[in-house]
């Protein structure tokens, strides 16, 4: 059996037996919960810049969902490991035991990762120049104008704010949601599981499917959505920083504009 029949078995048999979405929806819940455990932490000893909590955070956070994946694929694999076993070693023959693949097998390669980006916008505002000659009544209009624009502008130096901070929260939201399929979707546990399960049969279809192991694995199929993640949270402190300086946390922000 090659190395891409054997892995393609092994996918197949995962997703026959196990609810991979909800092995994965565990993993992405445990690991938020080591990330939010951080920030507490480091709010408690003193941490007031949110962007430099909330990167930290992350970074523990994503070294939390590497172990994770390595063990939980470990565990799912052991729980089957005669079947994918014989998956690999069974040939035409109904009863038999597992054997050790051999011969020449073809190379195997992993699926690449994805990229992720997104965009923001601004905008400007100018008043038209007002002719010298205007018809009747219409100075009267663009004066009574000017007159409201210029008693808005106390409501507009508390509302441009929240305007910004709930634009720049939506518009990192939507980059979030995406980045967090590819931190926490089944493909990468898949991919994790498949590298592992080489690694356990040894012999030739570890050597010569060239495996490049179960981190290198994750870390490839992870890494653009961490660093989009990551840009995402570091930005989002830096802004509730900026606009909420009495802002202890995204909760307590959130408060914050409630209450204007």
């Amino acid at each position: 059996m090659t190395p891409q029949r054997f892995a393609q078995r092994v996918r197949a048999d995962l997703r026959a037996r196990r609810w991979l979405r909800l092995h994965c929806a565990v993993i992405g819940l445990l690991t938020l919960l080591a990330g939010w455990a951080c920030s507490h932490a480091l709010m408690r000893l003193g941490g007031d810049a949110l962007w430099l909590r909330y990167g930290a955070s992350f970074a523990v956070a994503y070294g939390v969902l590497m172990l994770l994946l390595y063990l939980w694929a470990r565990w799912l694999l052991s729980r089957d490991e005669a079947d994918w076993l014989q998956i690999d070693g069974g040939g035409g023959s109904g009863g038999g035991s597992a054997s050790r693949p051999g011969g020449d097998l073809a190379s195997m390669q992993s699926g690449g990762g994805g990229d992720f980006g997104g965009a923001g916008g601004g905008g400007s505002f100018d008043l038209p120049d007002v002719p010298a000659a205007l018809p009747d009544g219409a100075g009267d209009a663009v004066g009574g104008a000017l007159d409201v624009v210029g008693a808005a502008d106390e409501g507009a130096i508390v509302l441009i704010p929240i305007a910004l901070v709930v634009g720049i929260a939506l518009a990192l939201g939507s980059v979030l949601g995406f980045a967090v399929f590819g931190l926490f979707g089944v493909e990468v546990l898949l991919a994790v599981a498949v590298e592992i399960a080489i690694a356990s049969v040894g012999g030739a279809i570890a050597y010569k499917a060239g495996a490049e192991g179960w981190l290198s694995a994750a870390w490839r199929r992870t890494f653009w959505p961490a660093l989009a993640t990551l840009a995402c949270v570091v930005t989002l402190g830096a802004a509730l920083g900026y606009w909420l300086p009495e802002a202890t946390s995204l909760p307590h922000a959130l408060r914050l504009l409630r209450a204007v």
